[in-house]
């Protein structure tokens, strides 16, 4: 064994390190065995200790520089990651090596960036899902009265009914018709009920109700229609369950509105069926009416107006049309909400025109030779019930289907 003080081989040692050879080779070429040379190799770094340890991170690139010096060579990533103390789970080690120093430590040097969304692997996310604690989400829970709803207005929209319209492979009487109707109108009803306070119900009619206009079974404009019962037949079961609709609106109301909507079908059968209404009721103060022979109609409810039309017009045209209308524009331009309401193509539909919302109503309807002939089928069939607050406009809809 060499003493501390041999110089001499001291200086060969030092003579040798820049070959960057390994312990054993240099006690080879020493003559001398490796514990003697480790002895050496720790006198020499005591007398000049090299240690390049650097630390660089960019928050902004996201990315780690990190060279230390230590007493083992990593074997893999997972060390080097221990060593430089970076968590493997943000940042994804890029470039990296390793050398043996004159002192015989080594030196490692690492390049390391934040995970992209690339660079995520199944195994990390199984792995987050294995740690995950989710954290505690505080509910508030308000606690009302079940009768302390708020009080709305609402729409009903049953649109081109169609009464006595023969459907294709349909066997639906006029009794039948009657039933399906006054089932969609209580189900429509009753929905909001579970929710609100009925104040105001605004119930258009027409709106094609009626499938004919005349005792020829045609339109207004004379176009010939298949149906299921006569002319009068129509109106006077038509009648009746009007008078049956309306007596059970102002049941579960304090106002309601009748809305005559007059369609292209039934144009003077429509104004015929409201004023008979108007008389049979005229003695109920709760049941108001608006049937004056006109093709445009408007109610304000609270803050919004709403206007209505049968839809067979070009739709986008109608928001001006009532700005500009003596009768509506001042009730138009004073409203904070203002929409269209239509009908007539037996399918939903909404937009949006400068602030002015149209829409739409389907129709319970189904399908007749004209439209299988002309491909309108498949629509979906349902009523409507729009819900609006007299602050916050329109704030629900509802809908029931056949």
């Amino acid at each position: 064994m060499i003493m501390d003080t041999n110089e001499e081989l001291l200086e060969k040692l030092k003579k040798l390190l820049p070959l960057k050879r390994s312990r054993i080779y240099y006690a080879k070429r020493l003559g001398l065995t490796e514990p003697e040379i480790v002895k050496m190799l720790s006198i020499l770094s005591g007398q000049k200790v090299y240690d390049p340890s650097t630390k660089k991170v960019n928050k902004e690139r996201g990315t780690i520089e990190s060279t230390i010096t230590s007493d083992f060579e990593p074997k893999n990533e997972e060390e080097l990651a221990k060593l430089h103390k970076i968590d493997l789970d943000k940042y994804v080690i890029t470039n990296y090596w390793s050398k043996l120093l004159p002192s015989g430590k080594f030196t490692s040097s690492v390049f390391s960036k934040r995970k992209q969304p690339a660079d995520y692997t199944f195994e990390d996310f199984k792995k987050f899902l294995e740690e995950y604690i989710p954290k505690d989400i505080q509910i508030f829970k308000v606690d009302k009265p079940y009768n302390d709803k708020v009080a709305v207005d609402i729409e009903i929209s049953i649109a081109d009914y169609h009464f006595a319209k023969k459907e294709i492979n349909s066997r639906d009487s006029i009794t039948d018709r009657k039933d399906q109707y006054f089932m969609v109108l209580q189900d429509l009803v009753e929905k909001v009920r579970s929710c609100f306070n009925i104040r105001k119900i605004i119930f258009p009619i027409s709106n094609d109700f009626f499938h004919t206009d005349n005792f020829h079974n045609q339109t207004t404009n004379g176009t010939p229609q298949d149906v299921i019962v006569e002319y009068d037949t129509e109106y006077e079961e038509g009648f009746d369950l009007m008078v049956t609709s309306i007596n059970y609106l102002k049941e579960v109301s304090e106002v309601v509105e009748v809305i005559l909507v007059q369609g292209n079908h039934d144009r003077t059968k429509s104004f015929y069926l409201a004023h008979a209404l108007e008389i049979v009721f005229k003695d109920i103060v709760t049941v108001k009416f608006k049937r004056e022979h006109s093709v445009t109609k408007f109610v304000t409810l609270g803050n919004t107006f709403i206007g209505y039309h049968h839809g067979n017009c070009k739709i986008e045209e109608l928001p001006l049309l009532f700005a500009t209308n003596k009768n509506s524009s001042i009730a138009f331009g004073n409203a904070k909400f203002r929409e269209v309401h239509t009908g007539d193509k037996h399918h939903y539909m909404a937009k949006e025109i400068k602030g002015v919302r149209i829409q739409q109503m389907p129709s319970l309807s189904g399908v007749d030779r004209w439209h299988l002939d002309h491909n309108f089928v498949n629509n979906i069939r349902a009523g409507l019930v729009l819900i609006y607050h007299p602050l916050l406009g329109k704030i629900a809809e509802f809908e029931s289907r056949i």
